[in-house]
Parts: C-alpha cells; sequence; structure tokens
C-alpha cells in the first residue's frame, strides 16, 4: 500500500471514530480494504442523515 492508501485509511479510521464507532470496532476493521472503509464511512453517514462528499482522483484529472 502506498504512502497515501496508509494516509486515507487512517483518515477512514479516524472519521469512523469521530462518528461514534467504539476504539475495539475500529481495531477489527483495521485490516479491511481501503474500498471496504470507504463504503462503511459513506453508510455511516448517510444513516446519520450527513450531506457526504467522495472524492475521486479520476474525476479531478478530467477537469
Amino acid at each position: 500500500m502506498s504512502i497515501i492508501s496508509n494516509q486515507r485509511k487512517q483518515f477512514l479510521l479516524n472519521e469512523l471514530k469521530r462518528i461514534g464507532y467504539k476504539a475495539n470496532e475500529i481495531a477489527s476493521l483495521a485490516d479491511k480494504t481501503l474500498y471496504e472503509l470507504e463504503m462503511l464511512v459513506i453508510t455511516a453517514k448517510f444513516e446519520q442523515g450527513n450531506k457526504v462528499l467522495t472524492y475521486n482522483a479520476r474525476m479531478e484529472a478530467f477537469e
């Protein structure tokens, strides 16, 4: 995994902590893929009614 992927994974785990996941739940999620963590964060935010903004690097390349 690249440095950027590791940073993104840490950001997502911190986001889950901010949303309300417990430390033991987050520890068990650490071995998930980046995609699975992204989907989990998006789902959790959607269920709470928060506005979900996604970032896609490929979209940026075409702008």
